[in-house]
């Protein structure tokens, strides 16, 4: 059994999520771009601030936001070394640190720098660390992802927002050089508004803008080959079980699509483990098309609902809800009077009407809910929603559901 299995798998942690390839197949542009960008500007010592912004399409994940910031920050810090410039990246999803001071912490913890943050003014934390970086002559990029999470976050003012990134109007560096430089990724552009309106004078300073697409067929089918050649056995598999899976979850502008390379590769890996447990010498059709209708019911997108405010949550819910007790189209009608109990539950003021019509287009327009116009049976022409097919409504119930409750807090805003 186990000589079976071991003839599929060569590395399976080439199929994990935070693997980063040692070279890019795609996004090798946008990789270059932003790599020969950076190079410039640290050869330069410049001394004005740089923020540059990684953003995706509108219920788009898995498109590589991530991977790319990563892999360029790690590139920085091969060439860096090579041609004698002191360079370091950090990085930080700030969905899991909601606050200025845990998002110092964390940078200080990852240069290593002697300097407890608990009980220190923010400010001096920040000339702690550029200090620092004054004497080892050190520049810093500073990554953070999911940077959209950060803005929505009761937690961080506005002035701690424009202290980070604006860090050397507060604290002039010693000679005259910018060393540190921010790297946000976001889910889409909805976070330029978000930052027109919280910090106007930091988003009118973003230098360089990055949008990336969702992978098309054909580019996922580039990543799947990779990631199959370096975590296979050559004769596990066959390219064309590669174009199942890419063609399935490939972006295009007629039919549509996923376009995520997250989905892909867990499909890819859920196949072959089908495969191994079963002793089979190599992944077939029937593996793949299994992982792929698996895959679909268990795809729940955590990262995309924490970003949505509370009132489309509750738009959401109200669809799971009327999904799991009805089944099949609502109309809106049915969906509003469900919405408007949820707020009563959750104690929340309802919308009004025009508001609520607002919410649902963008929540049709992020892929979550699908839209139409009814048929026979309804009198006249009305609008019915339904969950996207592949969300189990269940398991997005539950989920929905212990957002808010967070956002909530203890014992907040819920009429029990």
């Amino acid at each position: 059994m186990q000589s079976q299995a071991s003839r599929i798998f060569r590395d399976r942690s080439k199929l994990d999520e935070s693997y980063i390839p040692e070279k890019l197949r795609v996004r090798n542009n946008e990789a270059e771009l932003l790599i020969n960008r950076y190079v410039n500007r640290l050869r330069e010592g410049s001394s004005s601030t740089d923020i540059t912004l990684i953003y995706g399409s509108i219920g788009k994940v898995g498109i590589g936001k991530t991977m790319l910031s990563k892999f360029v920050g790690r590139k920085l810090e091969q060439i860096t070394k090579k041609i004698g410039i002191n360079f370091k990246y950090v990085y930080i999803n700030v969905y899991s640190a909601p606050s200025l001071h845990q998002i110092l912490s964390l940078v200080t913890v990852q240069l290593g720098l002697g300097f407890s943050v608990r009980g220190s003014a923010a400010i001096e934390a920040l000339k702690a660390i550029t200090d620092y970086l004054y004497r080892k002559n050190m520049n810093l990029l500073v990554i953070l992802d999911e940077f959209q999470s950060l803005l929505m976050s009761p937690r961080v003012s506005d002035d701690h927002l424009y202290l980070l990134l604006r860090v050397y109007e507060e604290i002039p560096p010693l000679d005259g050089i910018n060393r540190i430089s921010f790297l946000l990724v976001s889910q889409d552009f909805r976070v330029l508004s978000l930052m027109r309106e919280r910090i106007p004078q930091v988003e009118s300073q973003v230098g360089f803008k990055l949008h990336l697409r969702p992978y098309t067929s054909g580019e996922l089918y580039e990543i799947l080959e990779q990631r199959a050649e370096e975590a296979f056995h050559k004769n596990a598999w066959d390219p064309y079980m590669l174009s199942l899976i890419a063609d399935s979850y490939g972006y295009s502008e007629e039919r549509g699509g996923d376009g995520s390379a997250r989905k892909a590769i867990l499909t890819l890996r859920m196949a072959a483990e089908k495969a191994e447990a079963e002793g089979k010498p190599r992944i077939e059709e029937s593996d793949i098309r299994w992982a792929i209708s698996e895959n679909a019911a268990a795809y729940i997108p955590l990262s995309e609902l924490r970003g949505l405010n509370t009132h489309k949550l509750l738009i959401l819910l109200s669809v799971a809800d009327l999904t799991m007790s009805r089944g099949g189209f609502i109309t809106t009608g049915l969906l509003r009077d469900k919405y408007v109990e949820m707020c009563e539950f959750y104690g929340e003021s309802p919308r009004g009407n025009t508001q609520f019509h607002t919410y649902l287009k963008e929540l049709v327009t992020s892929g979550l809910i699908e839209a139409r116009l009814s048929g026979k049976g309804l009198r006249g022409r009305t609008t019915i929603i339904r969950l996207a097919p592949e969300i189990p409504a269940d398991k997005f119930k539950e989920a929905l559901e212990s957002i808010l409750l967070d956002r909530a807090g203890p014992g907040e805003g819920r009429n029990w």
